[in-house]
């Protein structure tokens, strides 16, 4: 290597490297050369160092810069650890065979570099170049942490820890699960102890923690991701089901045995869905819009369940039962197992930020903002996240927001509470009505004060909005159903989805596990978990319409279930009530 410069000594390697690096983020220069121009590339150090030593320095060496002008803002190499191991895994297989002691050598060195630490991190849909470049950055990650020689169960980097942070498996308990993993106990076991089935709020825990916690979950979780692939500018993506284009499982996710994607996979999902077809139309049949965005307060408020409520129990829930199943996405203790967990809860907090950019309003008192929870950091050692210090998401912090669908209730503040006479209802809110669904249509009829039937009460034509609130819902096992919900008069018309008697789709994800996982490891604050959890519908102006137009009889609320459901009797409703605003 003696009188050659260390960029024309080094040049196949790099280039491969560089090709590797290109390929993740995106760099969208001229096409390499066969050889590395010493013109071209960033100055090389004068002294010639080891092959290994090289090849363990920046990519950019041998990027030239006018590709390298191209990469992503917060992207550009710029440190030891630039190339990822995600970068090794897109090469060719020869190539990788070529140079992967090299590279091997490259990303198991420290990110020293204070330049490399300086990106504009945002989230990116699945469906940008950008994101499918995240995803293999995250897919590499998932690869090596579901592996027991890189992170073994014990390791909080490891998957089955983070899988458990959320809830532990179904078929076990927390305690044997700590006795397993840990027999000689240790500082990570206690920390797994404060960690794991800590998911809120599928345990009778306040339902307004639900969106905080999972944010939380997601930050520490990204964290992590950008350790284990040496990616400092790393992001989760999202996977936006809301829109239609975008309504089948991606089809990263649904590669067994790709070199690349196999990590993604997971088998417990329903074969329909594993097979592409889109969400909606899979065995469960839970439509996935943006009616929880329809909430005018973050917690209940005359009749509205809120925002959180609304966003857990409709959309939330509908995606993970869609997915199936009961031994996958579609139940709580196994459901961050799957991977496409992630990019699913990276959704959520995402139509979050956009319900407070349109002027939602989180919740202010000191109970709330001061609450802590625990998670790990990139090193593996506690980190408390409190609720306060992560509801504002910088605008930067997605690529895209969503606006809230037409006839929205306005924000919170902009209507009083209604008397109790204006609310019709199947009983009053202090009995249980035991509104069993099954198998059969489940017909409820809605009276006025005293239980005198309604028909058609003045202020029915007349209110801005119309609410129908579902109080109390419970499941005592998992319930794999959905149920369209109808209001009408007693004379039923045809009830269809594109009928204006169609309010909405009711789903039981995860309430199963409110009567206690494995009966340790969280807690309820003394909630009741037996109230179960309620969601509520802001009625169309066409069913408003249909319902004004209605002079005799009762009104009726029709729980039909989507698809077959024989031998389900376990899902029950407190409560319904018709409540104007």
């Amino acid at each position: 290597m003696r009188g050659m410069s260390p960029c024309s000594a080094l040049a196949p390697e790099r280039v491969r490297q560089a090709r590797g690096y290109m390929r993740i983020h995106g760099c969208a220069g001229p096409p390499f050369a066969a050889r590395c121009q010493c013109q071209s590339c960033t100055p090389a150090p004068r002294s010639a160092p080891s092959l290994t030593a090289a090849a363990s320095r920046t990519a950019a060496a041998c990027i030239p810069r006018a590709a390298r002008d191209h990469v992503p803002h917060g992207c550009r190499p710029s440190g030891p650890a630039v190339l990822t191991e995600a970068a090794m895994w897109t090469l060719s297989r020869r190539e990788f065979m070529k140079t992967g002691m090299l590279a091997a050598g490259a990303v198991l060195l420290p990110q020293s570099d204070p330049a490399s630490r300086a990106c504009t991190r945002m989230r990116y849909s699945l469906a940008t170049d950008r994101g499918r470049r995240m995803l293999t950055t995250y897919a590499d990650s998932v690869r090596r942490m579901n592996s027991q020689r890189w992170y073994p169960e014990s390791n909080p980097l490891s998957w089955t820890f983070q899988w458990y942070t959320h809830m532990v498996r179904g078929d076990r308990t927390k305690a044997a699960e700590l006795a397993r993993i840990y027999p000689a106990g240790g500082a990570t076991m206690a920390l797994a102890n404060d960690m794991w089935n800590t998911c809120q709020s599928h345990l009778g825990q306040p339902q307004e923690y639900f969106l905080p916690w999972h944010r939380l979950y997601l930050i520490c979780f990204e964290d992590l991701i950008r350790a284990v692939s040496g990616d400092n500018c790393f992001t989760l993506p999202y996977w936006d089901y809301t829109d239609p284009a975008q309504q089948a499982l991606p089809i990263q996710f649904r590669q067994p045995g790709h070199y690349t994607w196999g990590a993604l996979y997971r088998a417990d999902r329903y074969a329909e869905i594993n097979a592409g077809t889109p969400l909606p139309a899979g065995p469960v049949r839970l439509a996935l819009d943006l009616a929880c965005m329809k909430s005018g307060s973050y917690n209940p408020q005359d009749g509205d369940a809120g925002f959180c409520a609304n966003l857990d129990s409709l959309l939330h829930g509908a995606v993970h039962l869609d997915i199936g199943t009961k031994l996958g996405m579609g139940a709580v203790p196994w459901a961050a197992n799957d991977p496409v967990f992630w990019v699913h809860h990276c959704n959520i907090d995402r139509i979050w930020a956009s319900w407070n950019a349109a002027g939602g309003s989180n919740p202010s008192d000191s109970a709330f903002l001061d609450k802590t929870f625990t998670f790990a950091d990139s090193r593996g050692q506690p980190r408390i996240g409190r609720i306060g210090d992560v509801l504002a998401a910088v605008p930067a912090a997605y690529d895209a927001y969503l606006d809230r669908p037409a006839g929205s209730l306005p924000f919170q503040g902009a209507s009083a509470q209604r008397a109790a006479r204006d609310v019709l209802e199947s009983n009053a809110p202090d009995e249980d009505g035991d509104i069993r669904l099954g198998e059969l249509p489940a017909a409820v009829g809605l009276h006025g004060p005293n239980g005198a039937p309604a028909g058609g009460p003045p202020w029915l034509r007349s209110a801005g909005h119309l609410i129908l609130a579902i109080e109390g819902r419970r499941a005592m096992e998992f319930v794999g159903a959905a149920f369209n919900v109808y209001v009408h008069g007693v004379r039923r018309p045809e009830l269809t989805p594109d009928s204006p008697a169609f309010v909405g789709q009711l789903n039981f994800f995860g309430l199963e596990s409110m009567h206690g996982h494995d009966g340790d490891g969280h807690d309820s604050e003394g909630h009741d978990s037996d109230a179960g959890k309620d969601a509520s519908f802001v009625l169309r102006d066409e069913t408003r319409a249909f319902l004004a137009g209605l002079h005799t009889g009762a009104l009726v609320v029709t729980l039909q279930p989507t698809a077959p459901t024989a031998g389900l009797e376990v899902a029950t409703v407190r409560r319904i009530a018709l409540v104007p605003r």
